[in-house]
């Protein structure tokens, strides 16, 4: 591993940065205290910072020695509503909020990389147009790129290349995944209402019994996968919640189902609501039931582009090694850096942050989350492998 000796004189630095934001993590659109410290630390560096961007958004800007093009570098800011349980020193000082996702090294990994890039001449030399330091607020299910955006962070000076690390636990410490297109599946929320006539459950003849037309939906919605879409195609669809009723005795008069439908492909995802729409019609309408379906906010497809991701990948093979570098397979999970992508050429990337030897494997999005740190001045080297890489 091959890391420069500016990025290995703060280590120390690093990790007090990073467990800084750990102690204190704010929910989504709530990081203020977080972008205060950001900001903080970006004018320290010497770098125009502009504040409240999407909300709590903060963006850093290094300008180069010249007019060009600018690359950027995007950081998530906010935490998770769970109880952290990791026991460590560093432990989540704000009851019922962690950073279980790994913001808290998103975050200072790109503050390493401004550090470093600022401070040094030979770089900045060769710095033939701006790098901007993005931090974004509520990315937990907040869309805050899309604010941000909205905002205009990708223009004055335009953005032309961005990418995003993003700590990941199922690789090990030192490799680096990458997913060359399709990363992350879109995430449509869809929340079904079926109303029927209640009645005494001894009676059931007297009822038009909802809950018989929602476990019928239940079990129909597993056909819209496995008798609609190509099997090589990628679609997931999970009931996750199910209310009705309120006595053992009493058919009630409605029930309420929700869940996800995951895609990888664009027809696929308007296959999947459209044949859900029409499954809740025909059933209800099968058993004299009313039916509702909404679907929330959703997050498109994250789509990387390839000659960034092939990028990406060159330059962290000449770091760590060929061997350590990992094409991943698309996965469900959704993103929502992908609306930058949708916008503007770039790439997100995985950084293994598991370690068995030192104990730390978890998942995230769990109260037992954590990283090992050493994946921080690994992040900045690659960071800034990158910059020099792009701009020569």
């Amino acid at each position: 591993m091959k890391i420069r000796p500016e990025v290995k004189e703060i280590e120390d630095w690093l990790r007090e940065v990073r467990r800084d934001f750990h102690k204190h993590p704010e929910p989504r659109f709530k990081e203020t205290r977080t972008a205060a410290k950001v900001a903080e630390h970006l004018r320290s560096f010497d770098l125009e910072v502009d504040t409240g961007i999407g909300g709590t958004g903060v963006v850093g800007l290094l300008r180069g020695t010249s007019p060009g093009k600018t690359f950027a570098i995007r950081a998530d800011m906010d935490a998770l509503p769970i109880q952290e349980e990791t026991g460590a020193d560093y432990c989540s000082r704000t009851p019922g909020f962690m950073h279980a996702c790994g913001h808290d090294a998103h975050m200072t990994m790109a503050l390493g990389a401004a550090r470093v890039l600022a401070s040094s001449s030979a770089i900045q030399n060769n710095l033939t147009g701006h790098v901007k330091f993005i931090f974004q607020p509520g990315e937990e299910g907040g869309h805050g790129a899309r604010e941000m955006i909205r905002d205009g962070v990708l223009e004055n000076p335009k953005v032309d290349r961005i990418v995003a690390a993003h700590v990941a636990p199922l690789i090990p410490f030192g490799t680096v995944g990458i997913y060359l297109q399709e990363a992350c599946a879109s995430a449509d929320a869809f929340f079904v209402k079926i109303t029927g006539q209640g009645a005494h459950a001894a009676y059931p003849h007297l009822s038009r019994d909802p809950i018989l037309g929602g476990a019928q939906l239940i079990t129909a919605i597993q056909s819209i996968v496995s008798r609609n879409i190509d099997p090589s195609q990628g679609l997931v669809i999970s009931v996750t919640q199910v209310q009705a009723g309120t006595a053992t005795n009493v058919i009630p008069e409605e029930i309420l189902i929700a869940g996800t439908i995951r895609a990888l492909n664009d027809d696929v995802r308007t296959l999947a609501m459209s044949r859900l729409e029409d499954l809740v019609q025909s059933i209800c309408q099968a058993h004299d039931l009313s039916g509702e379906i909404t679907f929330g906010d959703g997050y498109p497809i994250m789509r990387n582009h390839e000659p960034i991701s092939r990028f990406v990948a060159e330059t962290a093979a000449e770091m760590l090694g060929e061997d350590k570098v990992i094409i991943r397979q698309p996965k469900f999970g959704s993103e929502d850096f992908a609306y930058f992508l949708e916008r503007c050429p770039g790439a997100g990337y995985e950084l293994g942050c598991s370690n068995e030897a030192k104990g730390i494997t978890n998942m995230l999005h769990t109260p037992q989350f954590d990283i090992d740190e050493d994946v921080l001045p690994l992040g900045v080297e690659l960071y800034a492998r990158l910059i020099e890489k792009y701009f020569n």
